[in-house]
């Protein structure tokens, strides 16, 4: 039970899921709704996993990216 999850939301065509574990590393998966890209990132700061949500949701979920 190290591990804390969120329902994912959806955002300008992406969907988020954001996951912490051991209350020190996240997880996150964005899915685009469109094309189906999978982003998976994972990060030791919840500030910058923020910051590349962010990021992404800002982008056209239409449109492929090398992230």
């Amino acid at each position: 039970m190290r591990t804390k999850s969120w329902q994912p939301v959806a955002r300008n065509g992406w969907i988020v899921k954001f996951s912490v574990y051991k209350d020190s590393f996240v997880l996150l998966t964005i899915v685009s709704q469109y094309t189906g890209q999978v982003i998976m990132r994972h990060f030791k700061d919840e500030d910058e996993a923020c910051m590349f949500i962010n990021l992404v949701v800002e982008l056209d979920a239409e449109e492929q990216y090398d992230l």
